[in-house]
């Protein structure tokens, strides 16, 4: 792991998340579902099994939960690269076909789960700061990549988003699950945005809205873990109306029956607490620094993080 007290070294590269780091604010689910349903039916006409498809959730669970798998390599110390965190999405969406007795008549997966891609701009908003701050970053030499777990988004399509964001040149590259097939944390999903960054690890910094998949992935391998506080987190944290997000519905149960799961969680008091159950987690996570919006990013660059 990286010396935390060790401030001389150059930073080279500058990581960020997408979803609830870079862009927030989510379109009601029905807006997605209607943007998604006209964009494959503009291409492929209207199929049978759409509606269904748009409402499965074909991603499949972490076999051990990610807090649990976490408190265990804590006492164990030792590389957490769990065969859970694979990705295969269009071999997901194959199986999903399968399982229904559905055939595919010639079906070009890949270009549907192209068509499946609605543009970030139509369902979300930029969190404040964040185009300046992604360019900030970029004029001043480090090297941007962005580093998202994804469903359907390829490398190509996320590029594609800040294309149209306007920041395609400021955008040195780009990590997706999809296309490196592995979900944070994996270490090869950050390792491959080292690569491209061609950046040692000290050399770089992860900004990211999971404390686990973002701060501690990012940590692991020895890059600095930046946690930035989405209104999520603001609001589990007082117990009160969650923002709307297609993506999250709080889990509300006891602490006995609750997996933790790795997006409800939060910091109180330097404590990882859960927002779906209020309980505390029982795992040690601490970001290099903690920011709300995306403004505070160049400060901290310049005093050296």
């Amino acid at each position: 792991m990286r010396d935390p007290y060790d401030t001389q070294v150059t930073l080279r590269a500058a990581f960020f998340d997408v979803g609830d780091t870079l862009v927030e604010h989510w379109a009601p689910r029905e807006l997605l579902r209607s943007r998604m349903r006209e964009q494959v039916c503009a291409e492929l006409g209207e199929q049978a099994w759409l509606d269904d498809l748009m409402d499965a959730h074909l991603e499949p669970g972490w076999s051990v939960p990610l807090a649990k798998a976490l408190a265990a390599r804590d006492e164990r110390g030792d590389r957490f690269a769990p065969q859970d965190a694979r990705q295969e999405t269009l071999e997901w969406i194959r199986a999903w076909f399968q399982r229904r007795g559905l055939e595919l008549d010639g079906l070009d997966l890949d270009r549907l789960r192209v068509l499946m891609c609605v543009p970030l701009r139509d369902v979300s908003t930029p969190v404040r700061g964040a185009l300046d701050t992604v360019r900030w970053c970029s004029d001043r030499g480090l090297r941007v990549v962005l580093v998202t777990n994804t469903l359907s988004r390829g490398d190509a399509e996320v590029l594609d988003d800040w294309r149209c964001f306007g920041l395609e040149d400021a955008v040195y590259g780009v990590v997706s699950s999809h296309s490196a097939r592995w979900r944070k944390p994996h270490p090869a999903i950050f390792e491959r945005a080292l690569e491209i960054a061609d950046a040692r690890p000290e050399e770089a910094f992860h900004v990211g809205d999971n404390l686990i998949a973002d701060v501690w992935g990012a940590q692991q391998i020895g890059m600095r873990g930046i946690w930035r506080r989405s209104d999520y987190a603001d609001a589990l944290a007082r117990e009160g109306d969650v923002p709307s997000s297609p993506w999250r519905e709080p889990r509300r149960r006891g602490p006995e029956s609750c997996e933790h799961p790795s997006e409800d969680l939060f910091l109180r008091d330097g404590t990882v607490m859960c927002g779906g159950c209020g309980a505390p987690a029982g795992i040690r996570v601490r970001p290099d620094a903690i920011v709300r919006d995306l403004t505070e990013i160049p400060s901290l660059v310049e005093r050296g993080l």
